[in-house]
């Protein structure tokens, strides 16, 4: 089964993985984050998370999850994972764990490479919603933050592409956040998404970012209080092979880099967005 397929991604983990134990204890941290339930299929995910979805529903279901906006969201979810092959300019977590262990005076202004990075992936994922949800932009919007999966997503960016390597700023800036950091860092990355999505992927991002913007400051805003209780309690849930690495920051970073979380989390929204559009 292809991997770029929401039952082959959610087939590829166990509740035991790393990647998911990271995510279950980053929002266990977190007041107001979504409560996960775990499944490894659209089947699973249909059962838990709609239940009361009728038989008929569930099959157009599976017809969703095999669109080719939806498979090309998997695709996005998996660049920005492996980063080397140019969605992200970092790889993985591993500097934003680095960053917090280390040198916490840098933030946004001064860390430029960071905060290009953050930038970067925000595109795309707004990019990814923009293929993934049918609709207007105010109506992707709505149909993503119906789901629990949606949530997720926005918090794990808000937390640890933001919050963990940015809180001061995060709280002191005043203003958007994102608008901020797109302003300073955004504009060269759109170019990047029209040679990965083709022409036009930069703008469709753009203007789905700006309608996220909002939703997304007041995750930052929340999130950034609890940056200490995030990054101690992460470090509690990674492997114990990664506890070898010479520092705290080495093994948080080397462990977060080899974590697969945005694929997890975008074929779950991927699965729950199919059975959302179904629903009566």
């Amino acid at each position: 089964m292809s991997v770029q397929t929401i039952e082959g991604n959610l087939a590829t983990f166990s509740e035991n993985d790393a990647s998911v134990k990271l995510v279950w204890a980053v929002f266990s941290v977190i007041p107001g984050a979504p409560a996960l339930s775990f499944y490894s299929s659209l089947a699973e995910a249909q059962m838990l998370v709609y239940p009361d979805l009728p038989a008929e529903a569930a099959a157009q279901a599976l017809v969703h999850a095999h669109e080719p906006g939806t498979i090309r969201a998997l695709e996005v979810a998996d660049f920005i994972d492996k980063g080397d092959v140019g969605i992200a300019a970092l790889a993985g977590a591993a500097a934003v764990f680095q960053l917090f262990f280390g040198d916490k005076k840098k933030a946004l202004d001064t860390d430029p490479q960071q905060g290009a990075d953050a930038a970067l992936k925000a595109l795309a994922l707004a990019y990814l919603f923009h293929q993934l949800i049918p609709g207007t932009i105010p109506e992707k919007i709505a149909l993503l933050r119906r789901t629990q999966a949606g949530e997720a997503l926005l918090t794990w960016y808000a937390a640890v592409e933001i919050a963990l390597p940015f809180a001061d700023d995060a709280v002191l800036t005043g203003g958007s956040v994102i608008g901020h950091m797109m302003e300073k860092y955004g504009g060269g990355h759109l170019a990047k998404l029209d040679v990965i999505g083709g022409a036009g992927a930069g703008v469709n991002a753009q203007a789905m970012l700006g309608a996220l913007s909002g939703p997304l400051d007041n995750v930052i805003v929340n999130v950034a209080k609890y940056t200490h209780q995030i990054a101690d309690t992460a470090k509690a849930y990674l492997p114990t092979a990664i506890a070898t690495a010479g520092t705290v920051a080495g093994a948080v970073a080397t462990a977060a880099d080899a974590l697969p979380v945005y694929r997890l989390l975008v074929a779950r929204l991927a699965a729950e967005i199919s059975l959302e559009r179904c629903r009566p």
